[in-house]
């Protein structure tokens, strides 16, 4: 059952190369032992309170684990939603300022003297004279004296009212 190891004698040189030892040291041959057992016929007893304890553990620790997944989830989530909330504040700001700016533009816009300079000396009108006007609709003449809420409402206005009802 035991092998033979027999050592080759190596002709020396003046130099050695890196793999081997140097003078004076001994090497080691190499020895292969055989080992002729059959050991599949065997089968290992089982200790359950071992296997118990061992799945009670591995599920201890897959909670501890999913435990920590979910803190770290959410930590995530919540530093994304962070850097997505200041994103919008930024976005919000900015069009606020474009907003103020239009409101400033349009009123600029919008001003009466401003129109009437540009219709002077731009198109050439001017403001027109009192024999241009022409009147348009029933001429009203203010009352002299006061007029009350029921005296107010006319006849023609009571029966327009009254009509329009029946036509329902």
């Amino acid at each position: 059952m035991a092998t033979v190891a027999t050592t080759i004698p190596r002709p020396r040189t003046k130099r050695r190369p890196r793999n081997q030892p140097a003078a004076g040291r001994a090497s080691f041959p190499d020895t292969y032992f055989v080992k002729r057992m059959d050991n599949s016929r065997l089968r290992r007893e089982i200790n359950r309170e071992k296997c118990r304890e061992c799945y009670g553990l591995l599920a201890l620790g897959m909670l501890v684990f999913l435990a920590g997944l979910l803190y770290a989830f959410e930590h995530f989530a919540c530093v994304r939603h962070g850097y997505q909330i200041e994103e919008l504040k930024s976005q919000r700001a900015a069009l606020e300022h474009w907003n103020r700016q239009l409101r400033l533009k349009q009123a600029a816009l919008a001003d009466p003297q401003r129109i009437d300079a540009l219709a002077r000396k731009g198109l050439g009108l001017a403001p027109p004279a009192p024999e241009q006007l022409i009147p348009v609709g029933p001429q009203r003449q203010a009352p002299s004296s006061p007029v009350f809420a029921e005296n107010a409402v006319g006849p023609g206005v009571k029966q327009g009212y009254l009509a329009r009802a029946a036509e329902y």
